[in-house]
């Protein structure tokens, strides 16, 4: 139910302000066209009709990660497994920002970014590289799973994070 309300502002944030599509970052996965076009800038990618590609090429081609500027210092994206609240896991694009630890996860339905500082993280909604929006709470990072981050308090925001 909060991600469907984050998507939703998400998505009237992205029509108000008129956001075109993004370019994906060369160290994304890409998917061809004939499989799936690229979407709005920080909304993930529909899975394609299963009768129009092999299965193999369905599942690279669910989604595509939102771009990052150069300024985000971004080092090589990677595929890795998450859970965002209390979905299942899923496969995402991880991408490592700053050299502190801070991190952007995209994925079917999930396009967020954690920034760290001093041992605390900030979650925010990515739309595009320079559109995020904070997403409340302050997160510190699980002593059992070190993994996850977890909110320190209640908030609308996905209760936990975690990267494997």
């Amino acid at each position: 139910m909060r991600l469907t309300m984050l998507v939703t502002m998400g998505l009237a944030a992205l029509v108000l302000a008129g956001c075109g599509q993004g370019e994906a970052s060369t160290d994304a996965p890409s998917a061809p066209a004939a499989v799936a076009a690229a979407p709005e800038a920080g909304v993930p990618a529909a899975a394609p009709d299963a009768t129009s590609a092999p299965a193999a090429l369905q599942r690279a081609a669910a989604y595509t990660p939102v771009p990052i500027s150069a300024e985000d210092q971004p080092g090589r994206a990677r595929q890795i497994r998450c859970q965002v609240g209390t979905d299942p896991e899923t496969n995402c694009t991880f991408t490592p920002l700053f050299g502190d630890g801070s991190f952007q996860l995209d994925g079917p339905g999930i396009a967020y970014r954690m920034v760290i500082s001093d041992g605390e993280g900030g979650l925010f909604a990515v739309f595009g590289p320079e559109d995020r929006v904070p997403v409340g709470g302050t997160y510190r990072r699980d002593k059992r799973d070190r993994a996850c981050w977890i909110a320190n308090e209640e908030t609308p925001a996905p209760a936990r994070i975690c990267a494997r």
